[in-house]
């Protein structure tokens, strides 16, 4: 397993022309931690980029507990689907990890903008093709990869959205809990994981948040 990068901005598909008008449309939202962007169930009405700051998709399992899917941080977007049907409802709750920034573009907005400037579609089902990429990777290992390495895998994605994992230490502000509804496992099962790996040095665990210290050992352990 290679170490992750942080993954590029929709926008930057766009033209400079496109990018400075989907920016003048989109609106300007700011979030403080622990704020929710929106519920699961809520009418889907705009798509969101994240301009600064992280948030934290997560959804209701049939148990009735909620489960985290995946840490968002500058870059990357969420609630697409709002784009593809005017009675879109938001698949998943997101929820801000600490104060965020978003640009909002509302359907409307989108709609409007789309017959002129061909980009957006290319920025959506870029959009589109970057979740589909993210849930097929998260299903195969769900498969096929042991839950130990899951777990690290999971930390390690989530520190690369923090900071350049290869340059010193990266904090990640999510709970044992987080990382293991992320990777598809119990807390003990994670707990566990953690434990080891910060007896060999390579992270450091404190309440609410994780420090990741070796990356590549870390990397080496998840393959």
């Amino acid at each position: 397993m290679t170490l992750p990068v942080a993954p590029l901005s929709i926008l930057d598909g766009l033209s400079e022309e496109e990018r400075r008008t989907v920016l003048a449309a989109a609106r300007r939202r700011k979030f403080k931690r622990g704020e929710v962007v929106f519920h699961e169930g809520d009418p889907g009405d705009a798509i969101h980029v994240v301009e600064k700051g992280h948030v934290v998709v997560r959804v209701s399992t049939v148990l009735g507990d909620v489960a985290t899917l995946t840490v968002l941080g500058p870059g990357d977007s969420f609630g697409e689907g709002a784009l593809l049907s005017p009675d879109a409802r938001r698949t998943a709750s997101v929820v801000a990890v600490e104060g965020a920034e978003t640009r909002a573009i509302p359907r409307s907005t989108f709609e409007e903008l789309r017959t002129t400037y061909p980009g957006l579609e290319r920025m959506l089902t870029t959009a589109l093709a970057a979740q589909v990429r993210r849930l097929s990777s998260h299903l195969v290992e769900a498969l096929y990869v042991p839950a130990e390495q899951r777990v690290l895998r999971r930390l390690l994605f989530a520190a690369s959205s923090y900071g350049d994992v290869g340059e010193g230490p990266v904090t990640v502000p999510l709970t044992q809990e987080d990382l293991a509804t992320m990777a598809g496992t119990t807390r003990p099962t994670a707990n566990r994981m953690l434990k080891a790996a910060e007896d060999e040095g390579w992270l450091s665990l404190a309440r609410g948040r994780i420090v990741v210290l070796d990356a590549a050992a870390i990397a080496h352990r998840a393959r």
